[in-house]
């Protein structure tokens, strides 16, 4: 009995104290048009363009000599970071910018999609008279 009674608050502010830490922030890292031209293309252009400024920013990556691992770690270490900061660079260079989007915003951006009237549509058709 005594056990329970001093098990029970223990397991209280272990369970309270868990609560209010702070959760790991959800959300994911995208490439966004940067110039006008990218902005106006198609979701199915867009996202050819996408793909092809990837391939070939990942292709010119490699191109960056990093050392061996086994040889030099902290020079495998420097040559990892080069490489990331190269492909950020190069795809800055085709025209995207990478940026962190929040669960919000993902769900922000899906509805905009899925809505029937876009901007336009409204001067074009306005619903209410």
């Amino acid at each position: 009995m005594i056990k329970y009674l001093f098990l029970t608050p223990i397991t209280l502010i272990l369970f309270g104290c868990s609560a209010l830490q702070q959760t790991e922030t959800n959300g994911e890292y995208r490439y966004m048009p940067i110039t006008e031209r990218l902005k106006a293309l198609s979701e199915e252009d867009f996202q050819a363009s996408l793909r092809t400024a990837s391939l070939v920013c990942e292709n010119d990556m490699l191109r960056v000599a990093v050392p061996s691992r086994v040889v030099d770690e902290a020079g495998w270490e420097a040559g990892q970071n080069e490489r990331r900061r190269y492909f950020r660079n190069c795809m800055e260079l085709k025209g995207f910018e990478r940026r962190f989007l929040t669960p919000k915003d993902i769900k922000r951006e899906e509805a905009n999609k899925l809505r029937d009237f876009r901007n336009e549509d409204y001067l074009e058709k306005p619903r209410f008279y």
